[in-house]
Formats: structure tokens, C-alpha cells, sequence
């Protein structure tokens, strides 16, 4: 049955809002005057594909509806429906680097890994990770484990080393410019916003999680253990949490468009 005044719904992507009304109108173009197409309950996901002053267009049933811009909020789960798979590096036997003060980078991915977890869940993603102890896992099965999982998108978090003490920073690695470079600039661009970490790039690299990764995939080099003082500051709760929240808006940013 077609919808009075509908008009079919193209395929153009917008951003997800919640309706707060315990119930909204949906009219078939953005007047009060329009005829009731229908009517959406609290809580409604809907996207918003156009705005008209105090109206948005949206989907409804197959169609484009208009609904008052004045009772939607924005959506609580906007990573609703996407699989990630968070990998933390190392563990187990493979430690990893050592830090200046003897710090395990196994034991600050997996804690950060962590605390992404939660962030990106609360997000309404849904996270797969490929260790959730110290346990040693090889990168071929890593990568397994994000096919397997069917993965949007992989994440591999690293803590960087060097011989200079003085090295520091934050950066981000893919393989594929067409499948991982957007992916890795989203990651890069919220952890430098984020974080206090010199931002030192995005670069290209071989790396396998990444280059044998049907998803778009990164790794994230997210601080220096050879650096002391940097070493101190990613092993703290505060810090690791500014880690997990840029991670999780970056993949907002890159599944909103």
C-alpha cells in the first residue's frame, strides 16, 4: 500500500536520532497542515535525511516522512549494528616492548584494550576481542578471529619503543589506501584531539593483522614505553580512558558517513 503523499526513500545516509514523545507524527511534507502519514513511539531510532527549519525528513516504512525536529535527541547507540574486533597486541609469552621502568606493553593493550571495550559497547557497537588475558595468540590468528567474527572493522593497539628516550607520540598504520586509510585517519585525527601525545602521523606499513585484514583495519602505536615520562602517563586509568573515547569517536565519525 503506498503511503498518502510518501515519496520512496533514496539511498542517502544521515544520522541517527532517538524520538523523545510518547508519540510523534509523521507527515508527508514538513507543515502542520500536511496529512498524518503515520506515528512513531518513544524511543524510535530514526534517520534524519534532510532538514527543513524545524523539520526532518526521515525513513518510514519504505518511505520519506517529515516529523518536528523538536522531539528527537540524539541517538544513545550510534555504533548500533556494527561488529568490531579489538585486538589487543602481544601476550602471553611475546611481552612485547619493555619500557624504560620495565612496563609490559602486553599488559597496557590488554588494559586499554579494556576500557575501549566498554566505551565503544556503550557506543552500541558490538566488540569482539581477540585475547581478554595474557595469553599468546599468533597474528595469523588474529586476523582468523575478525573474519570469523564477520568484523566492520579491526583495531590492533600497540604501545611504541626506541632507542631515543626522547621519542614520543601517537600514530596510526594501515595497509590498503582504499580499504584502511580512511579508518586509520578517523583513529588518528580523534586520538591527537584527545590526547596531550604528539601527533606524529599516518603512515603506511606491511603489517599483517592489517594487510591480510578483510575489514578496514589499523594499528595504533598509542605512546612511547622507552620514553619515561610517557611510560608513566599511558599506564594511568585517566589516560587509557582518553585512549578508549577517541577510539570510539572515531569510529562514529567514520561510520556516520
Amino acid at each position: 500500500m503506498t503511503l498518502l503523499g510518501a515519496v520512496p526513500v533514496s539511498a542517502e545516509e544521515g544520522t541517527d536520532y532517538q524520538v523523545d514523545a510518547t508519540s510523534l507524527n509523521v507527515r508527508s511534507t514538513p507543515s502542520l497542515d500536511s496529512p498524518i502519514i503515520g506515528s512513531l513511539e518513544d524511543g524510535s531510532t530514526v534517520t534524519v535525511l534532510e532538514e527543513d527549519g524545524s523539520w526532518s525528513r526521515i525513513d518510514y516504512n519504505g518511505y520519506t516522512g517529515w516529523i518536528s525536529s523538536d522531539f528527537l535527541t540524539a541517538s544513545e547507540t550510534p555504533l548500533e549494528g556494527v561488529r568490531i574486533t579489538l585486538d589487543a597486541g602481544h601476550g602471553g609469552t611475546d611481552p612485547g616492548a619493555i619500557g624504560a621502568a620495565g612496563t609490559y606493553e602486553k599488559d597496557v593493550n590488554l588494559s586499554t584494550a579494556q576500557r575501549t571495550y566498554d566505551e565503544l559497547s556503550d557506543a552500541g557497537a558490538t566488540v569482539n576481542m581477540t585475547r581478554s588475558g595474557d595469553q599468546y595468540v599468533d597474528l595469523d590468528e588474529r586476523v582468523n578471529i575478525s573474519h570469523s567474527y564477520d568484523s566492520d572493522a579491526f583495531i590492533s593497539l600497540h604501545y611504541n619503543a626506541s632507542t631515543y628516550s626522547s621519542a614520543e607520540g601517537i600514530s596510526s598504520y594501515y595497509s590498503d589506501s582504499s580499504k584502511d586509510l580512511l579508518w586509520a585517519r578517523s583513529m588518528q585525527d580523534q586520538l591527537a584531539s584527545k590526547t596531550d601525545r604528539l601527533n606524529n602521523g599516518v603512515f603506511q606499513e606491511e603489517y599483517r593483522v592489517v594487510k591480510d585484514n578483510q575489514a578496514p583495519a589499523v594499528l595504533v602505536e598509542l605512546g612511547f614505553l622507552s620514553n619515561p615520562e610517557e611510560e608513566e602517563v599511558v599506564q594511568t586509568e585517566s589516560y587509557q580512558s582518553l585512549v578508549a573515547d577517541a577510539i570510539t569517536q572515531g569510529a562514529i565519525d567514520y561510520f556516520d558517513n
